[in-house]
């Protein structure tokens, strides 16, 4: 059974490097050093925060850009795991520049970004667990709104977000009020959040997924309409090719 505990960490600066050190807040050393040093504490431990995860695709530097934007979005405290398998090499020298903030999880050869993405989870220290899928959150506190709902609905196991157009909503209901059995999804998936506990309860199988995209959408199709909420105001469309 996982330990939960009060850590006493002292901060240290972080170096940034190259002109990337800008677009992150101040206080961002603070987050990233509790997630990190629990991590090297003690693997068995969790936090009472989320772990949010990246896919990395091949051959695209977005993921980059994916990263500033959520750091300026988001509220501490949380962690970062990226999953690589096959970022540029420009893509691992930022991950490398910013060891010690980014938790990089890098897959071995011939595993799928799904795989890899897998493997982040378990590995992750976070009580909640956020799986991005290629998309950057377009509000400040996407992730205090997406925790509220799993937390004042205890029947939900998943909330999620997602870009582009919705349908099944009757006029004039606004879509992120819109009850779960009206939703039918037809925008693409931005981010998945659920408790550390739910892959285990409702299966987490690869399924042969080809993309993390694909991967969540088999995944939510399996769950039960009542056990989902979703938000389809938080996260900015997916242009680019899907993770």
């Amino acid at each position: 059974m996982n330990r939960r505990r009060t850590a006493r960490i002292a901060f240290h600066p972080i170096e940034e490097k190259g002109t990337a050190s800008g677009h992150y807040r101040a206080g961002y050393q603070a987050g990233y050093a509790l997630g990190y040093q629990l991590g090297r504490e003690d693997r068995g431990s969790v936090f009472e925060g989320p772990s949010i995860i990246i896919p990395a695709r091949p051959h695209d530097d977005g993921v980059i850009g994916v990263i500033q934007q959520l750091e300026a979005a988001t509220r501490h405290p949380y962690e970062v795991l990226i999953a690589d398998a096959g970022a540029t090499v420009a893509s691992r020298r930022y991950f490398h520049d910013r060891s010690g903030a980014l938790r990089h999880i890098r897959g071995d050869q011939g595993e799928t970004l799904v795989q890899v993405v897998n493997r982040a989870m378990k590995v992750s220290l976070g009580e909640y667990i956020a799986v991005l899928a290629g998309s950057a959150p377009v509000r400040d506190n996407w992730l205090g709104e997406m925790l509220y709902e799993l937390e004042h609905h205890p029947e939900a196991k998943v909330v999620y977000a997602a870009s582009g157009a919705w349908g099944g909503l009757p006029e004039p209901i606004p879509e992120q009020f819109a009850l779960p059995e009206q939703q039918t999804v037809k925008g693409r998936i931005g981010c998945v959040m659920f408790r550390r506990k739910v892959p285990a309860e409702t299966g987490w199988e690869d399924e042969g997924a080809a993309t993390v995209e694909e991967h969540l959408q088999k995944w939510l199709e399996r769950l039960e309409k009542p056990q989902c909420i979703l938000r389809s105001d938080l996260f900015e469309e997916n242009e680019t090719a899907a993770t």
